[in-house]
């Protein structure tokens, strides 16, 4: 199924926030984590390459990781920062 089937509105927001932050200042291949204390799930996730898109706006590759009541879940995805500084 899709990640991040079991996480919470707590643990959804801290994914969204972590990774704004990675994709903005991470170096490539290094883990930026999150970790809910109220149910123990937590994640990480890991910019890569980064590139222009035809339009000109930056992008990068990352991994998202996700572990939710015990079990992983990886995703991969493309994502481009917005004029508003949002990825």
């Amino acid at each position: 199924g899709q990640i991040g089937a079991g996480m919470d509105e707590q643990d959804r927001r801290l994914a969204e926030l972590t990774s704004q932050r990675a994709l903005e200042a991470a170096p490539s291949g290094s883990n930026v984590e999150w970790r809910n204390p109220d149910n123990g799930n937590y994640g990480y996730v890991t910019p890569n390459k980064t590139y222009r898109n035809s339009t000109g706006q930056y992008c990068r590759e990352y991994t998202q990781t996700v572990v939710i009541g015990g079990k992983q879940q990886k995703a991969y995805g493309n994502a481009c920062r917005q004029p508003d500084g949002q990825w």
